[in-house]
């Protein structure tokens, strides 16, 4: 399943290649008479239950436009939508990635928000730093829709037995300490953590905690050579002492939440985005939650502001002014926000955010609850990775098996890594 999704990034940046200049402006046309628009997201079916329950109401709203939806799954998503974009027929109003904002937004598949009907929607209530993203080359090509931030989601009870309370905060001496009592606890049949080293989210998170970028401004890696070996080095430590997941678990992780081994009771912990945890309750079965990642001594945090995804209006849509009111309904109306919840994260507008909170519970309670408690540790979010960066995590994760099934070491693995993702970033 994993390697599917992979294979789904490849897709997207090799024919997005072929989208150079395939992109024209559209119209501003709107006004006068009904209009119809299309309108494509990635998700679940209960995440397309939620969004065209919002789609709804938007057209009660706005009786004269009308909107026609469909979605996928993330891999199938991309996939369809890196053909149609080739074909010149992407939809209207659609969900972005920030791994592919620069594929898409840089070839002028994108429109310019910052221009045209694009102005229309308001950001005034959005947090400034989180307003600040789906900017590329001074054009803002996407308004984010929602607010995550990375977070381990993990078993209380467990660590709780083998003495450890990641809600309290860890250092990661303290959680590779931790996570091999717990494997130790049930016998090694479930190991503590799921391993983070084929993830680009954990690094991304350690080399903040340590002042550095995963990109730099300008498109390049923005960490080194000697960075990436102390960061396998670290992962490695926990596989070696059986508290993370044994090779063959990892080689098998998928990012959705049914198909990750914390989902299948393969381990106690995994790092992940806090808004996923109803899903990792469902699949777990257990009372999951949600804690900061662990630090390094210094104690800084490195977690941000995510843009859990992106809303962008297609260049080439002929109904631009619909289409932006669509965009601003989802971040701007407070029934949207009700109806919409948690599940892409939270909400991206203050007041809604701020209403929402009040009367939150369950999982939302908890969501609302971690971000509130981690605002003041925040930081600003990254530049929008370069073109290629997809390529970057399929990278990381097959290099780093090769390391987990031991038939290759670290520092052969990092000389690897760092030559191949140079060609990739061009």
């Amino acid at each position: 399943m994993r390697r599917t999704r992979v294979r789904g990034f490849g897709a997207v940046a090799a024919i997005a290649l072929l989208l150079s200049g395939t992109a024209a402006c559209g119209s501003d046309s709107g006004g006068g008479g009904d209009v119809t628009i299309t309108f494509a997201w990635w998700g679940s079916d209960g995440r397309a239950n939620l969004t065209k329950q919002a789609v709804e109401l938007f057209q009660k709203k706005n009786p004269a436009i009308k909107v026609q939806t469909s979605f996928a799954a993330y891999a199938a998503y991309w996939e369809k939508l890196a053909t149609q974009t080739a074909g010149g027929k992407p939809p209207d109003v659609l969900n972005v990635d920030t791994r592919y904002l620069a594929e898409y937004g840089g070839r002028n598949v994108l429109a310019d928000l910052n221009q045209g009907a694009g102005k229309a929607i308001s950001l005034a209530d959005v947090n400034p730093e989180l307003a600040a993203t789906g900017v590329y080359q001074g054009k803002r090509y996407a308004v984010p829709w929602a607010q995550n931030t990375p977070a381990m989601l993990y078993d209380p009870a467990a660590f709780t037995a083998a003495g450890a309370d990641p809600a309290k905060g860890l250092t990661w001496d303290q959680y590779a300490d931790a996570t091999a009592r717990v494997s130790a606890a049930g016998g090694f049949a479930a190991r503590g953590a799921t391993d983070f080293g084929i993830l680009d989210t954990p690094l991304e998170i350690w080399l903040r905690q340590q002042g550095k970028q995963f990109y730099t401004p300008d498109g390049k890696l923005g960490f080194t050579a000697d960075d990436l070996r102390r960061y396998w080095q670290l992962a490695s430590r926990f596989r070696d002492t059986k508290g993370a997941s044994p090779a063959d678990v990892t080689a098998s992780y998928n990012t959705s939440p049914e198909q990750s081994p914390l989902g299948k009771k393969l381990t106690s912990s995994e790092f992940a985005y806090d808004n996923l945890l109803p899903a990792y309750r469902k699949a777990n079965g257990k009372n999951l939650t949600v804690a900061p990642y662990p630090t390094g001594a210094n104690g800084d945090l490195g977690q941000y502001r995510r843009p859990s995804m992106f809303l962008s209006v297609s260049a080439r849509s002929q109904q631009q002014e619909a289409a932006a009111k669509l965009v601003d309904f989802f971040v701007n109306d407070a029934d949207a926000g009700k109806i919409l919840g948690t599940d892409r994260g939270l909400a991206p507008n203050l007041k809604i955010r701020g209403q929402l909170s009040a009367g939150a519970t369950g999982d939302d309670k908890t969501l609302y609850a971690y971000e509130a408690a981690l605002e003041p540790k925040l930081g600003a979010a990254p530049p929008v990775p370069p073109k290629g960066a997809g390529a970057i995590q399929k990278l990381l994760q097959r290099t780093y098996e090769e390391i987990a099934f031991g038939r290759l070491g670290i520092d052969d693995a990092v000389t690897r890594f760092m030559s191949e993702a140079d060609k990739s970033l061009g």
